[in-house]
């Protein structure tokens, strides 16, 4: 199992807690690349690239349909070109990273800190490897109808014109590191594919990522029965 080529991981790392509180963390990782072309290290612009990344990512942070809640923070972008055996190429290379800066989210937290709102990044591919990939971003303050237990059309809405933006961003700053670079989708079953993102989607659900909460212990309770 291969990726087709290089290309770039760039992974948005924040946290749960307050400001410099960090009592639980999360990320969110995106891929630029092209279907058919390696995109190799360019170490200056790779440093342009994660900026500019992390500018794109702030501005998520903030759009209130997005809902990630006031004790959830973005703080900083982390980017690498990855080889086909999806480690680092060259295997030398250190991570760029950005400004440190921690950006809380809007809206009151009311839901737990592993749930997610999942916008799917779409391909021309029409199924199977490639076709499509997914991005998790926390949304612990959205409101969900009473009625329906699902999220308000309109939010639904603003979310994906909110992900728009922000991939658009993406893609700017992506063509600028290496023309024809790209958000993709990449698979590495088989002989690997990378396919363009052409689209994006995202429903009235909300999703949970466990893994977001493993840096706190679980604090049980109990009851013997009579």
């Amino acid at each position: 199992m291969v990726y087709a080529q290089e290309h770039v991981l760039l992974r948005f790392n924040g946290h749960f807690g307050g400001a410099s509180t960090f009592t639980d963390r999360w990320s969110v990782g995106v891929r630029l690349g092209q279907p058919s072309l390696p995109t190799p290290l360019d170490s200056a612009k790779m440093q342009t690239l994660v900026n500019s990344a992390h500018s794109a990512a702030k501005t998520l942070q903030q759009n209130a349909a997005v809902a990630a809640g006031t004790t959830c923070f973005y703080d900083q972008c982390a980017g690498a070109t990855i080889g086909p055996s999806g480690k680092y190429a060259p295997s030398g290379q250190l991570t760029t990273l950005s400004p440190l800066e921690s950006t809380p989210g809007l809206g009151t937290p009311t839901l737990p800190w592993n749930t997610a709102l999942v916008v799917s990044l779409r391909t021309a591919v029409p199924r199977g490897r490639g076709s499509n990939g997914r991005v998790y971003w926390p949304a612990t303050s959205l409101a969900v109808l009473p009625a329906t237990g699902r999220i308000a059309a309109g939010n639904v809405a603003n979310r994906i014109a909110g992900f728009k933006t922000f991939l658009d961003a993406l893609n700017v700053a992506a063509n600028t590191y290496l023309a024809g670079t790209r958000v993709i989708v990449a698979s590495n079953v088989g002989t690997g594919l990378n396919a363009i993102v052409t689209g994006i989607r995202s429903d009235d659900r909300l999703d949970s990522i466990e893994r977001r909460e493993n840096d706190q212990a679980s604090v049980w309770s109990t009851a013997t029965l009579a």
